[in-house]
């Protein structure tokens, strides 16, 4: 990644499924620290259903440990054409658990990329970027612009 890029994510709406609030706090402070501050948790993925139908989210991350069953049919719920903008979102795992079990369910589930626990913030913005570009996923942290700042560097938004 360019060292010289900015980027401007105070506008992308993000879900996070996650049962632990330790690790939901972890998540947000690494993504508030590179500008998204539109944050959703939820508890259940029942909560996520339920909310997701009327609140579409532009990227997506899930943790199924403890309960992977009703975290993936969730995930593979909310690709389902009736859940709009949310259904072609990049979707990312962040686990402790990367099995091979772990790994086939995220794939059959419609999840864009796994993320092991302990995460670098590099290495997540990385993978999000990544998974934004994916073919037939929504890219909302696509530039609508690219204007050179002050110093050389890029403002992504």
């Amino acid at each position: 990644m360019d060292p010289g890029c900015k980027f401007n994510f105070s506008g992308v709406r993000v879900g996070v499924l996650e049962s632990s609030k330790f690790a939901f706090h972890m998540l947000r402070n690494v993504l508030a620290g590179y500008g998204f501050r539109s944050i959703a948790a939820f508890d259940t993925p029942a909560e996520a259903l339920s909310k997701l139908a009327i609140m579409p989210v532009d990227v997506f991350f899930i943790d199924p440990i403890g309960r992977h069953r009703a975290v993936f049919a969730a995930a593979r719920t909310l690709r389902e054409p009736r859940f709009g903008e949310t259904s072609i979102a990049p979707f990312a795992v962040i686990t402790t658990e990367v099995s091979l079990d772990v790994m086939k369910l995220a794939r059959e589930s419609g999840v864009d990329a796994v993320i092991a626990k302990p995460f670098s913030p590099n290495a997540l913005l990385e993978r999000i970027l990544w998974a934004a570009k994916r073919p037939g996923r929504r890219d909302a942290l696509a530039p609508t612009a690219l204007e050179p700042l002050a110093g050389g560097s890029v403002e992504v938004w």
